[in-house]
């Protein structure tokens, strides 16, 4: 029975005296007497099960830390209903908890959490010898240990568990904690978490440890990189960019590794005998021989672990460094003034750090080294490491539904598995935990092992099944191949296996190995984590003679070469997972014609467009599969609608290989990255069907709610664009999608607005007097207001400055054309001076910026001319105008206005009409229609806040319903929506013109009158019944 609130304060009253009566004398006690006589007695009056008598090992409320005399873990975990809540370090009496070394080995614990998952996450410890009791904030970051101290929450002694026994009640009954913890994941904090500490108050940040690991290895001024690469560069005079770059990731791995293996307690503190080892040595600050001196560890920690972590490379033998450099990085690893513990930071986190890691490089010049962005990474606006959630629904639909086919594990050890892109790794871990955790089932299931099982798989002292080391090193070796570009990624991928291997590994087996068996303990992952160019091969130099720096550039691979007996004995690889790169191929031009070229020659992907990289991966993924083989990447789904994505299309749609698609929208997947992404799955042998998900909100699908699902014919998925539509709305999409007239039909030209290549120069968003024959405008290029004749400027039409049924001028053009008809002409320099004086001045004035757009191409005498000529006189005429960047479709009929758009993305489209079969006003009435607009969101691009991109292609193919004028019931259709096109011109007028809220609201509320009439006559015209057209209303969520 649980003790009551007064049965618990007599127990504890009673617990409290028996300490002081004994105090003296359990300043002598062993750190387990302590805990078995006080502490847990102490948490077991507050109900907690801390024998966990009667639990399931899953279900255990007390989870005792295996550690070693000289551990670096805290003693315990406290958990309920599987989610982790208190981390808690025991201490024998005669220690001062106040030390900073006590509070940050727990503390580093706790925050080394806070990237876990919400279950696995601890944000309290505490630190207790019963005597003292510190309860500490552990979701701040402490750069400094004793600034640990300033994170207590709580600071008793044993006389406060009587004198605020209350409080203590409250924040650790293990009822009153269980509800806390729910209130927290409610986002209503409660209990402990109700005083957690604000930052500004403590002067710390609430910073999670992936970000600051990474500021620590990369700040600009201060990280271990670039004080290391400075360090070297001073050393090594003659050292390059390449050199530095990779001589400073090994030995910070190298470093990271001895960290982990010490804080998992797989190995004595090798970081302490380093550090030993230079004290000892008595080398200077300065000297640089500390390698040396230490090269004895590191030749000793390779004996035993090989798999090329602590290996001799020549990058570390051809560069010094100085002691002081390394001493400081090494002492800030040290358990005592680090606020990680790898033993409780998972190398998947180390793997987030890593891929951000890896977007920088050391540059060198004979003076100086610096960090910064690759050329890619720049463009890209950042590094964005692909989330843990993605990775593992990937690894799951993809390694895991093969992983459903296997028996027993000689057929798992047949799996091939490759992320020809593999970055740090993430995918290739995901895929390796997949296959250790159908292992550990198979042989959990086991009641009785075989001696065969022996040598894959025990059982501890504590009855749980584990994985031996040797089955470990099987699969690394027998299952997962990468390849990567660029060399210091392929280190990190081994190093994160590496670290993976080790996971969950107890010392003792390691011990056996190496005293019984000699055996190394990691494999050797060169043969399996390849560096080279995944997309070109070694005929990319056939014929050629190229220099060393052009063959280490384009880095072409062999695959056949590479990895021999994957291909003759599986022929291919059974899985192809990852996240591609995102390059536009007018990048890769600037750096690498050549293989632009190649890629153009060798793969249907790139034959035609300014595609991105990715979709030559998919090509090539495809190409790598065996005949059971299965794709799984993230990509930008840009290629479903995008011109250059057809040859893709065409190849997927030709062999049936959809398997899945995970369309995300608009919703965003990748932290501080704006991409619209998608999963695609295709197999290598064809499918009749394929599942589309169409995620509608990104966290209920990541807590595996259903989203809009449906199952699509594979025969109907062809090189055209892809518009999956799933869900209620589907067959009334298929339905418009069949209607034979589309708007292209009707139109005479759909076109975008002019291209300046200068807008800073030739647009302004600022005006005044614009009635005046000279008008003041702002120049942007000139940071000034200037006077031009308003005769040469056009009135501009902007995004957000046009709707459905109204448009208002936003901008100005100096537009130095004049129009005859259909053709515009460019003002000579003296027409321009005798007719436009302070334009031509103003232009002179901006000459030297207008010659030099795109590279100098406009040095002659028409050097102010637009930067493209097409489309420059179509704007003087009846038009439709439709904006591009909309919320909803949208359409204005300019009849008089002459309104202009400047390019497309800030502007839109002007569409012309052949009016036999609607006039403007008609078709105006039903682009601007709810129906055409529900049309529209099912193919158009979607962005982020809701936007969609109107962009020609989608707006071309929406479904129009013709007139037939020899049909009175028809004709009068068409004449009853053109002349609510009319009113609702009129009535945005009025409105505009309104000097009141009223009546502005009154003209409002018959504007929505007007609208619902006008949709009421579409669905009649469209043929929707009742069901379509509450699929309509509900799809838009319109009231």
């Amino acid at each position: 029975m649980p003790y009551t609130k007064e049965q618990a304060c007599q127990k504890i009253s009673e617990l409290v005296a028996s300490f002081k009566a004994s105090e003296a004398r359990l300043h002598r006690e062993a750190e387990a007497q302590i805990e078995n006589n006080f502490i847990r007695p102490l948490f077991q009056y507050l109900n907690w099960n801390t024998r966990n008598a009667g639990l399931a090992v899953a279900d255990y409320e007390f989870l005792v830390q295996k550690t070693h005399r000289y551990g670096k873990r805290p003693d315990y975990i406290l958990q309920l209903d599987r989610q982790h809540l208190l981390v808690m370090d025991a201490k024998q009496v005669k220690y001062d908890l106040h030390d900073p070394r006590w509070m940050n080995q727990v503390y580093a614990y706790a925050y080394s959490t806070q990237n876990l998952a919400p279950a696995r996450r601890i944000d309290f410890a505490v630190l207790t010898d019963f005597q003292e009791f510190i309860v500490l904030d552990c979701t701040l970051y402490a750069g400094d240990p004793r600034a640990v101290s300033n994170f207590r929450v709580l600071d008793w002694r044993c006389e406060d568990y009587l004198e605020q026994f209350d409080t203590l009640w409250e924040l650790f009954e293990r009822e009153n904690l269980r509800q806390a913890a729910r209130s927290r994941a409610a986002g209503q904090p409660a209990g402990l978490w109700a005083r957690a500490l604000s930052p500004r108050k403590v002067k710390a940040n609430r910073l999670p440890p992936d970000k600051t690991f990474l500021a620590e290895m990369d700040d600009d001024k201060t990280g271990w990189r670039v004080r290391l690469a400075k360090d070297m560069k001073k050393h090594n005079p003659e050292a390059g960019g390449a050199l530095i770059t990779a001589a400073v990731q090994l030995l910070i791995d190298r470093l990271i590794f001895v960290k982990a293996l010490s804080d998992r307690e797989i190995e004595q503190d090798y970081l302490a005998k380093l550090a030993e080892t230079v004290e000892r040595d008595g080398l200077s600050e300065s000297a640089t021989g500390w390698f040396r001196a230490c090269r004895a560890i590191f030749e000793k920690l390779n004996d035993f672990y090989n798999g090329s972590i602590f290996e001799r490379r020549p990058e570390l033998e051809a560069v010094a460094v100085s002691n002081k450099v390394v001493r400081e990085i090494i002492r800030a690893l040290q358990p005592e003034n680090s606020p990680y513990n790898f033993a409780a930071l998972p190398v998947e986190i180390l793997g987030t750090i890593y891929e951000r890691f890896l977007g920088r490089v050391v540059r060198s010049t004979d003076k100086r080294v610096y960090i910064e962005d690759k050329p890619e990474v720049r463009k890209a606006g950042g590094v964005y490491y692909t989330p843990q959630y993605i990775v593992d629904y990937i690894v799951r639909n993809s390694v895991g539904k093969l992983l459903e086919g296997c028996r027993a594990p000689e057929e798992v050890a047949k799996l091939r598995i490759l992320d020809p892109a593999c970055g740090s790794g993430s995918f290739l871990l995901g895929a390796y935990a997949a296959l250790l955790d159908w292992h550990l089932a198979y042989y959990r299931a086991k009641s009785r092992p075989g001696k065969q099982d022996r040598a894959a798989a025990y059982r501890d002292p504590d009855g749980q099944v584990r994985l031996t080391a040797r089955l470990k090193r099987q699969i690394l070796l027998n299952n997962l191949f990468g390849v990567d570009i660029d060399p210091q990624a392929v280190e990190v991928t081994r190093f994160s296996l590496s670290l993976k291997a080790l996971e969950d590994t107890r010392r003792e087996e390691l011990d056996e190995e190496r005293s019984l068996f000699r055996q190394s303990v990691l494999p050797d992952l060169s043969r399996n984590i390849r560096c080279g160019n995944s997309l070109i091969a070694p005929d990319y130099f056939s014929g050629m003679f190229p220099d060393a720096q052009e063959m280490l550039r384009v880095n072409p691979f062999d695959w056949q070469g590479a990895f021999p007996q994957v291909f003759s004995e599986s022929g291919g690889f059974d899985a192809v997972i990852g996240n591609p790169p995102y390059i536009r191929i007018q990048t890769l031009q600037e750096s690498g014609p050549g293989q632009v070229a190649y890629l153009k020659r060798s793969y249907r992907a790139a034959a035609s467009g300014n595609y991105d990289i990715y979709v030559v991966f998919v090509e090539k993924g495809l190409g790598l599969l065996n005949e059971r083989g299965r794709l799984g990447y993230i990509l930008p789904h840009k290629f479903f609608n995008a011109k250059y994505g057809e040859g893709l299309r065409s190849l997927i749609a030709g062999g049936r290989h959809l398997t899945g698609v995970v369309h995300f929208g608009d919703r965003q997947v990748f932290e501080g990255a704006t991409t619209y992404t998608a999963l695609l799955f295709l197999d290598k042998t064809g499918r009749d069907s394929f599942e589309f998900v169409r995620v509608l909100d990104l966290q209920a699908w990541r807590e595996g709610e259903p989203q809009e699902r449906g199952e699509i014919k594979t025969e109907a998925v062809t090189a055209a664009e892809w518009n999956f539509t799933v869900g209620k709305g589907a067959e009334l999409f298929e339905k418009l999608s069949q209607m034979p007239v589309k708007l292209q039909d009707i139109s005479t030209r759909i076109y975008q607005g002019p291209i300046t290549s200068a807008d800073d120069v030739f647009l302004f968003k600022k005006y005044q007097n614009e009635s005046l024959d000279v008008i003041d405008v702002f120049s942007k290029e000139l940071d000034e207001w200037v006077k031009l004749e308003r005769s040469i400027l056009k009135r501009v039409v902007r995004s957000g400055s046009i709707g459905r049924y109204w448009a208002i001028t936003t901008a100005y053009v100096l537009f130095p054309y004049s129009i005859d008809g259909h053709t515009a002409k460019l003002f000579s320099k003296n027409e321009m001076q005798k007719m436009y004086p302070l334009a031509w001045a103003y232009l002179e004035r901006n000459k030297k910026v207008l010659e030099s757009r795109e590279k100098g191409a406009f040095r002659d005498s028409e050097w102010y001319r637009f930067g493209r000529t097409q489309n420059l006189a179509m704007w003087e005429q009846p038009k439709l105008l439709v904006p591009y960047m909309i919320t909803e479709l949208s359409a204005y009929p300019d009849r008089i206005d002459n309104f202009y758009f400047i390019n497309v993305t800030t502007g839109g489209y002007g569409i012309t009409l052949n009016e036999s079969h609607g006039n403007y006003l008609y078709i105006c009435g039903l682009l601007n229609s709810h129906l055409l607009d529900f049309y529209l969101k099912k193919v158009s691009t979607t962005f982020h806040s809701g936007y969609f991109a109107a962009n020609k292609q989608y707006v071309e193919r929406l479904p129009i319903r013709t007139i037939n004028f020899s049909d009175p019931a028809d004709k009068a259709r068409h004449d009853q929506l053109t002349q609510l096109v009319e009113s609702m011109l009129a009535l945005h007028r009025h409105k505009a013109a309104a000097p009141t809220q009223s009546e502005q609201e009154l003209f409002q509320r018959q504007i929505e009158a007007t609208d619902r009439q006008i949709d009421a006559l579409v669905y009649r015209l469209y043929g929707l019944g009742e069901a379509e057209i509450a699929i309509v209303e509900e799809s838009l969520k319109r009231p």
